[in-house]
């Protein structure tokens, strides 16, 4: 098939069709795989029907509006609708505006970063200081024009900025135009945004109106400037969806409909060259990561780091695990800033069925004290998240995990798994599918794995 022919084609494809390996016709298809006396290879099974998501395909503008159409019967109290009509769900086509803005930025700054260190004359920014200060640019000219928010916030600007013009919508916007700026910069760049509805419709929009914990956006979401751009979006209604750019069409398509984040899963991102300014109970969490089996699959977990929030965050979406920014000595409150880094993540990975916290509470109830404010994130899979935030809480059986009879009674499976492989002679201990301890191993030396295994599965 033609490599450029278009990602929304080959997306509706029928994928089930039957696979021809090396060209060789299937028996059954006419061609010379059956000697005609029925002892060639058995025909193929009738194709199943096929898994692909309906909505799978179809553009992120038709997405928008098929969304504003599921709520516009929905009444929003306390929204001032830009067109003075007065119809319900109005301000939802503000906001579908508001988000075609964004989607207009995304593909201008994604394809300047494919742009990124060529001569002058190929129109591409020598640096990634000039990228981010063009990305800047574009995303507060494509937001003001759409006339659909009263206020930005930028991470590239010290104060928020107004927009006065009358007849603007009730929005506000925090973003982070490009993100990963590492230089020379990392192979995986991203953007950052989120959604607030102005707290004081028909006035002047203010700074309270952005200072506001992220459990209150109406939408959120983050692009990802790779070998392909995709970008990933929450309307807060429980579903997230991700969709890349196919470059012929020039179109956001959908290809990830409805993401959920693993229970649980098998790499952890944290950047271990801060750690020895890391605290004792950072410390205690990073060696349990290491020694404690996952419970996706009962191994070990890994290390996957690239010095990139977005793209650290974009995996662990879509195959589990935790991303890991503490505070340390040089950082006391952390470094990603809450407003328009770890609160809108937070958010889309909340809506995708994971969690993130600070360690001590989860990062969308955190009450922002400036546009600048820090916190520390623990993004990811639930289980994953609540063992890393185990070491930064006291209970009455002291703190961390091990000591918790919870969560060693969650990870039987892990547990339990672990011991199979590592003793050729396990044997059941009853109706409850335990296992023994391997040859060798006494009550001691592995303690824990010794009570997960007796424990009940689950």
């Amino acid at each position: 098939m033609d490599s450029t022919e278009p990602l929304l084609a080959r997306l509706t494809m029928d994928v089930d069709a039957p696979p021809r390996r090396g060209g060789v016709v299937p028996p059954g298809d006419g061609g010379g795989g059956d000697d005609g006396g029925g002892h060639g290879r058995p025909p193929s099974p009738p194709p199943s029907p096929s898994r692909l998501h309906p909505s799978v395909g179809r553009t992120l503008t038709t997405h928008l509006f098929a969304e504003a159409q599921k709520q516009v019967h929905q009444l929003e109290e306390g929204v001032h609708f830009s067109t003075g009509e007065g119809m319900a769900g109005d301000s939802l086509m503000d906001l579908v505006t508001l988000l075609s803005a964004v989607t207009f930025s995304v593909k201008a700054v994604g394809s300047m970063v494919r742009r990124l260190g060529l001569p002058s004359r190929v129109g591409g920014p020598k640096t990634a200081r000039e990228a981010n200060v063009a990305a800047n640019d574009t995303w507060i000219k494509a937001l003001t024009a759409s006339r659909a928010c009263s206020l930005l916030v930028s991470e590239e600007c010290e104060e928020p900025i107004t927009v006065k013009d009358p007849g603007t919508g009730q929005y506000a916007v925090v973003f982070d135009p490009l993100t990963g700026l590492a230089d020379p910069p990392t192979k995986d760049m991203g953007s950052i945004f989120g959604v607030f509805r102005q707290l004081t419709p028909g006035e002047d929009a203010c700074l309270q109106d952005v200072l506001q914990p992220a459990r209150q956006l109406v939408a959120a979401g983050y692009a990802v400037y790779g070998s392909a751009t995709v970008l990933v979006l929450t309307t807060g209604q429980g579903s997230v969806d991700g969709f890349t750019l196919d470059p012929s069409l020039n179109e956001f398509v959908l290809t990830h409909p409805h993401i959920q984040v693993p229970f649980a899963g098998s790499t952890y991102s944290i950047n271990e060259g801060y750690c020895a300014s890391f605290d004792a109970r950072t410390k205690q969490m990073l060696n349990t990561l290491k020694e404690e089996p996952t419970l996706a699959d009962g191994d070990p977990r890994s290390c996957r780091y690239i010095g990139s929030m977005v793209p650290e965050v974009h995996r662990t979406l879509l195959y589990g695990g935790v991303f890991i920014y503490p505070a340390h000595a040089g950082r006391p409150n952390g470094r990603l800033k809450l407003l328009y880094e770890a609160g809108p993540l937070a958010f889309v990975t909340e809506q995708a069925g994971g969690q993130a916290s600070t360690g001590s509470k989860p990062i969308l109830d955190v009450q922002p004290e400036s546009l600048h404010h820090r916190v520390p994130v623990f993004i990811g899979s639930e289980d994953d998240v609540s063992m890393c935030c185990a070491h930064f809480k006291t209970a009455p059986w002291g703190s961390g995990p091990k000591s918790d009879p919870m969560a060693i009674l969650r990870r039987t499976h892990s547990i339990d798994a672990c011991l199979r492989r590592s003793s050729s002679a396990a044997r059941s201990v009853g109706s409850f599918g335990g296992r023994s301890p391997p040859r060798g191993v006494t009550l001691d030396e592995d303690i824990d794995g010794f009570v997960c295994a007796h424990l009940p599965v689950l």
